[in-house]
Order: structure tokens, then C-alpha cells, then sequence
């Protein structure tokens, strides 16, 4: 699959990812403007739209289990439940223990059907190990699904069985960017 741009029908912000037809999970990013001169910025905002049934869900920035930030959501009760993992090998992730940041947005839901999460990462893009996302480029992300849940669901660092399902998706993107992108954090 490739991400392609749409607008959240609540938030109106515009994203570019995909919904994956199986566990109709949607994925989406934008990124602050493209920097003309010096460093990009290191951050993205992000949603994940699942259904309830939807145990957590993960998403490798880099497209990979490892050696890639990764970063984990459920919905426990009415709030979403985060953190950021890290892994060098096929085990369980753990805590990264990099600078980046996640702070859930007010325009997350939870509702009888669905969990919306959205998300600002901060210090996502450029990793721990040297590794990151080019954001004047193309890449690939994955996702992982799991309708089983987390052991300790009131833990961001909860253990968990592996997901039962995982895909990948490319993006582009040098297209992701939004002039809009500091209203949508006001």
C-alpha cells in the first residue's frame, strides 16, 4: 500500500497515510513545514483510528521491528495509554530511552466503537542510534495489530504477546508537510 492525503472528518487536519481494509485501522501523518535552510524539525503530529476490538497498535517509524522507534497505544477506560519502545532484536520492545516525546492531543476519543488517538511525537525523527526518517523523502512505515491485550493495560510499559497481524506501507513524505501545522497544536 501507499499513504495517500486525507482529512480527518472531525479534526479537519490533513494527513497522509492509509486504512488498512483488514482491521480498518487508519494511520496518518503531517509534519511541520520543510525547513528552507539548517536542520528539519524532529517532529510529526500523528492519528490512529481503530476499532474497539483493536487490543494496541504499533507503528515502526523506520518500517521495521528493529532498530527502528517504535511506538505503542491503547485505549484503557476513556484515555489512551502510549509509550515509546525500542528493540535489537525479535523480543519484546522496551522503553527508548532517546529524547522523544509523546503528548496525546485533546482531539482523541473513545467511543463505544472506535479510539482515535492523536498524537504529537517529538524528537521522533532522528534516533537514539543514528537512525531516522528523511523527511524530504520517500519511506516506509509498518504497523502492527493485536486483538489481544496488553497485560497490564493502566502500564504505558506494559508487557504484551506478539501482534497478530503487521503490515508495511510507503509514503512520500516530502508530500506530508502542512503550512497548517501549528494551528493544529493551538
Amino acid at each position: 500500500q501507499s499513504a495517500s492525503q486525507f482529512t480527518d472528518p472531525t479534526t479537519g487536519f490533513q494527513f497522509t497515510g492509509i486504512t488498512d481494509p483488514v482491521h480498518d485501522v487508519t494511520y496518518g501523518f503531517v509534519f511541520p513545514p520543510l525547513a528552507t535552510s539548517g536542520a528539519q524539525s524532529t517532529e510529526f503530529i500523528g492519528e490512529v483510528v481503530a476499532p474497539i476490538a483493536s487490543k494496541w497498535i504499533g507503528i515502526a517509524l523506520g518500517g521495521a521491528h528493529n532498530n527502528d522507534l517504535l511506538l505503542v497505544a491503547w485505549a484503557n477506560g476513556n484515555q489512551i495509554v502510549s509509550s515509546t519502545r525500542w528493540a535489537t532484536g525479535y523480543v519484546q520492545p522496551t522503553a527508548y530511552t532517546g529524547t522523544a516525546t509523546l503528548t496525546t492531543l485533546p482531539e482523541t476519543t473513545i467511543n463505544s466503537t472506535h479510539w482515535k488517538w492523536v498524537f504529537r511525537c517529538q524528537g521522533c525523527t532522528e534516533w537514539n542510534n543514528g537512525g531516522g526518517i528523511d523527511v524530504t523523502s520517500q519511506g516506509v512505515l509498518a504497523w502492527a495489530f493485536s486483538n489481544v491485550a496488553v497485560d497490564d493495560p493502566s502500564d504505558p510499559q506494559s508487557t504484551f504477546s506478539e501482534h497478530t497481524d503487521f503490515g508495511f506501507f510507503g509514503i512520500d513524505y516530502s508530500t506530508a508537510h502542512s503550512a497548517n501545522y501549528q494551528n493544529y497544536l493551538n
